[in-house]
């Protein structure tokens, strides 16, 4: 059996994508999107084949879509017992692990008010000073800037400080000792001078605390492996037949994508 796709096929495809704001598709990109438009293709006509199509006023690219959806109640079919639950948590713990977290306090210089470099020097000036100064003294307010948030963080994780701080400011509060005033570490609003309460590592979750969390996840893998299998063995059925993706002009599209996109009404 033969799925060919032509070069107008190619290039709706390429305007879809430019009509979402994308770059133009790289040779290779454009070879996925193909093989997703010749999978489509082939679960229409596999759903035909069954009869899925009968009584049923669906357009043809919803067959394609029945068909992923029985290929999904393929996979649910089989309960895993336990052992097997366990045994893949076993093998897959990286996916469930609790992440570090951390408690701190910081004195912040702002960057706006003093200057990058000044900002950074009032705070290397102050450190040696706080020597033997807790957390909680309350002078330590009149020695630094008012941050816009606030001063203690409780139990946070490196992916909470970053969305706050920076990705690079969580990972050196991470490697900092706990009990003491430690720094300067930049963030997107200046230099912080910072005390650490508590460091907790992270460590893998408890399977019994996250039974459905994995039984959820092994049904989303079990899915995979068996559209991937379905997907293969269909494929090996039908020739698919297209001109080399990298030798189109994609330039005509984009302009056709980029005025599309312009046309379109502003989200409320």
């Amino acid at each position: 059996m033969r799925i060919e796709l032509t070069e107008d096929d190619l290039r709706q495809i390429a305007l879809v994508w430019l009509a979402q704001g994308r770059a133009t598709p790289s040779p290779e990109q454009m070879r996925r999107l193909a093989k997703q438009e010749a999978i489509q293709r082939i679960l229409a006509r596999e759903a035909v084949a069954l009869g899925l199509d009968q009584d049923d006023e669906i357009i043809s690219r919803r067959l394609a879509q029945k068909m992923d959806f029985l290929l999904a109640d393929l996979s649910a079919m089989e309960e895993p017992s336990e052992a097997e639950l366990k045994s893949w948590y076993a093998q897959n713990q990286d996916r469930f692990a609790m992440p570090p977290r951390a408690s701190f306090r910081h004195l912040y210089f702002a960057q706006d008010k003093r200057g990058l470099d000044g900002a950074r020097a009032e705070a290397e000036k102050l450190l040696p000073t706080l020597a033997g100064t807790g957390p909680n003294d309350p002078q330590l307010s009149s020695l630094a800037d008012r941050f816009m948030f606030r001063d203690y963080y409780g139990g946070r994780s490196p992916v909470e400080i970053g969305k706050e701080f920076g990705p690079d400011f969580a990972d050196k509060l991470f490697v900092l000792k706990t009990g003491q005033w430690q720094g300067p570490i930049r963030s997107g609003y200046g230099w912080h001078l910072v005390w650490i309460d508590t460091l907790e590592p992270g460590h893998a979750a408890d399977f019994d605390t996250i039974k459905d969390a994995v039984r959820s996840a092994w049904f989303d893998e079990r899915h995979q492996e068996i559209r991937d299998r379905a997907y293969e063995e269909m494929l090996s059925r039908y020739t698919i037949v297209m001109p080399d993706p990298g030798t189109i002009d994609y330039t005509p599209v984009r302009s056709s994508a980029q005025a599309t996109a312009r046309k379109q009404p502003l989200a409320e």
